[in-house]
C-alpha cells in the first residue's frame, strides 16, 4: 500500500550527490583525457571516435546525465534560498525536464550507437 508520509527526496539527494563527485572528480579528468587526446596523433586524434565507442560513451552519457540531475536539483532547492516557495507544479517541472533530458540524451546515444540514425535518413 503507497503511504503518503514517504517522500521522493533522497532519490534525488543521491543523484544530486551523484552528480556533484562527477562534477568534482570525473569531469576534469575526462576534459583532460579529451584535451590530451585532441592533441595527439592516430586514433585518439579523432575525439568523436572515442566518444562515441561503447565504452567511453556510456561513460560521457553517465556522467552527463548525473550533471544534469545536480544541477536541476541545486536549481530546486535554490529557489528556495531566493525565498520563492516550491510548489508540486515546479517539482514536476524540474525533476521532469531532468528526467526528459537524461531519456533524451540515452535514446539519441542508442541510434547514434548503432547506426540507427543513418538508417532512418
Amino acid at each position: 500500500m503507497f503511504r503518503k508520509d514517504r517522500s521522493d527526496e533522497p532519490i534525488y539527494w543521491g543523484l544530486f550527490g551523484a552528480g556533484g563527485m562527477v562534477i568534482a572528480i570525473i569531469m576534469p579528468i575526462v576534459v583532460l583525457a579529451f584535451i590530451v587526446a585532441g592533441f595527439s596523433d592516430g586514433v585518439l586524434a579523432n575525439i568523436g571516435h572515442i566518444a562515441l565507442s561503447p565504452l567511453p560513451g556510456i561513460v560521457l552519457i553517465s556522467c552527463l546525465i548525473l550533471c544534469i540531475w545536480h544541477c536541476l536539483h541545486r536549481i530546486y532547492h535554490g529557489l528556495h534560498d531566493l525565498t520563492i516557495h516550491t510548489n508540486i507544479v515546479i517539482h514536476l517541472a524540474l525533476y521532469g525536464l531532468a528526467a526528459f533530458l537524461s531519456l533524451v540524451f540515452i535514446v539519441l546515444f542508442i541510434l547514434i550507437e548503432f547506426n540507427i540514425y543513418d538508417k532512418l535518413s
